[in-house]
C-alpha cells in the first residue's frame, strides 16, 4: 500500500503546478507484485513527458493547467496596455480570450469533480478494508 501511495503522490505532484518541484523521487516496486510492472511503466511515461523540450518550463502535466497558463497569458498581453475606450478589435480579442479560458476551466472543473469521486471512493474501500481486517483480527482473538 505505501508504494502505490507513494507513486500517486508522486504523480499528483508532476501533475498540478508546484513551486520548487523535482521528479526525481525514486522508488522501486518489489516484482513480487503482479502490478510492479503497470507501475514501473506508468513511472516511466510521466517522466518522459515530463522531459519533453515544451514541457520543461510548464508548471505542470495536467493539460488543463497549461492552458489556464497560456490563457492567462494572452489575456495579461492583451490587457498590460489597454487604453479607454477599447477598440472593437482588441474588445473582440479579449472576449475570445475570456471565452477560451472559462471552456478550459470548466473543463478542470469537470475532470476534478470526477477525479475527486474516484479519490473518495478509493478513501472509503481502504477504510473498509481496514474496518473488515481489524473486526477479523478481533474474532480470532476472541
Amino acid at each position: 500500500m505505501s508504494s502505490v501511495l507513494l507513486f500517486v503522490m508522486w504523480a499528483l505532484v508532476a501533475a498540478i503546478p508546484c513551486q520548487d518541484r523535482g521528479l526525481n523521487a525514486h522508488f522501486s516496486m518489489p516484482r513480487s507484485f503482479p502490478w510492479a510492472v503497470s507501475i514501473s511503466s506508468m513511472h516511466e511515461r510521466i517522466l518522459e513527458e515530463s522531459r519533453k523540450r515544451d514541457r520543461r518550463k510548464a508548471s505542470g502535466l495536467l493539460r488543463e493547467m497549461s492552458c489556464v497558463e497560456k490563457c492567462m497569458r494572452k489575456l495579461n498581453e492583451l490587457t498590460d496596455d489597454v487604453q479607454s475606450p477599447m477598440g472593437e478589435d482588441k474588445e473582440r480579442e479579449v472576449r475570445e480570450q475570456v471565452k477560451e479560458l472559462k471552456e478550459v476551466c470548466e473543463a478542470l472543473k469537470e475532470g476534478l469533480e470526477s477525479l475527486e469521486m474516484q479519490v473518495r471512493e478509493v478513501f472509503h474501500r481502504i477504510v473498509r478494508g481496514r474496518t473488515e481486517g481489524l473486526g477479523c483480527l478481533n474474532n480470532n482473538q476472541e
